[in-house]
């Protein structure tokens, strides 16, 4: 079978489209998107300088995690802590969240999306961004997150 430029172009659009619909983000259904609506609202909450709300949305066991794994905070109140002594320490200017997927696996769901924050701490701008990825438990029909970790983009 011989290919011609042109049914090699057409190849490579189709691979080229399929792999862009596996990568793209995912958020179809109702129950992704009540998810990332859940998401949104917790972090409008420690943006907006609310972090003792947290509570409402972590699990009792809710465990946040370095970029390399390292147990940062364990316990609800612990993890709400953890953002309330960023906040305390850091004037949010900026905080976007892009990129959303969502998937959900009966009453286990993970949420992940990319960010980027500006901040003032002691006088100094930082600009940070990275991917955030939260894993949620669905109880009493009620989503509360369980574990969280940050992945920092180069």
């Amino acid at each position: 079978m011989e290919l011609n430029s042109k049914s090699l172009i057409e190849n490579l659009i189709v691979k080229t489209y399929k792999i862009r619909l596996i990568m793209a983000p995912s958020i179809s259904t109702k129950d992704e998107q009540k998810l990332w609506q859940l998401v949104q609202d917790l972090n409008a909450t420690w943006v907006k300088g609310n972090p003792e709300n947290l509570v409402n949305f972590f699990h009792e066991d809710m465990v946040i995690v370095s970029p390399d794994f390292e147990l940062l905070g364990k316990g609800n109140e612990a993890c709400m802590e953890s953002y309330k002594d960023f906040t305390n320490m850091a004037t949010i200017q900026d905080f976007k969240e892009t990129s959303p997927a969502i998937f959900i696996f009966g009453n286990t769901a993970v949420a992940s999306y990319t960010f980027e924050m500006t901040y003032i701490m002691k006088g100094e701008t930082f600009h940070d961004s990275g991917r955030d990825i939260f894993v949620f438990t669905n109880k009493e029909d009620n989503w509360l997150a369980v574990w969280r970790s940050m992945l920092p983009l180069k």
